[in-house]
């Protein structure tokens, strides 16, 4: 039991710590967290005052041609600021908006989301991230059922679901 004492207490010492500084980097990879779709992604972290402070510009595209599924095509941005950095995860909240096409249904997507993306150590510049929000869409057009959504607002939330990414740093 003093062994289990100890070794808990020793959590509690301080140490040095650095924050996963991303100011002036830029990141490519792959996400899907603005829509459903695969999509490329890219990442430029904006210069800020302090390293704990990340603010980033995300630009991502897909575009999905599957059999039987319909066409489907986003391409939208997001403006991700984090707010919590520690050495190899950083937390952050997003706002994200583009265009989305489904088929016949087209319209915009805005997206407020909260997020962590991770750095495994020896692997300092790859980021893995996984996120979860809301997706608010203003669609117009005509469902595959047949029915007009001219003006129809609908919202679903991909919380039960989190959207992963995966982006290298330069």
């Amino acid at each position: 039991m003093s062994r289990l004492a100890i070794l808990l207490s020793l959590l509690l010492v301080p140490s040095m710590a650095s924050a996963k500084d991303l100011r002036k980097r830029v990141g490519v990879g792959y996400q899907n967290q603005l829509s459903e779709i695969p999509s490329i992604s890219v990442k430029v972290g904006l210069p800020a005052e302090s390293e704990a402070v990340n603010i980033q510009l995300g630009v991502s595209a897909g575009a999905s041609i599957l059999d039987g599924a319909g066409d489907r095509l986003f391409v939208g941005g997001r403006v991700l600021y984090g707010f919590v950095a520690e050495d190899n995860m950083n937390l952050y909240a997003s706002v994200g908006a583009g265009f989305l096409q489904v088929s016949d249904l087209s319209g915009v997507r805005l997206q407020p989301a909260m997020g962590a993306e991770f750095f495994f150590f020896g692997l300092e510049n790859l980021g893995v991230s996984a996120e979860w929000g809301v997706n608010l869409d203003y669609l117009s057009g005509t469902d595959p059922d047949g029915a007009s959504r001219d003006g129809a607002l609908d919202i679903y939330t991909v919380s039960g679901a989190p959207t992963l990414g995966l982006h290298y740093y330069f």
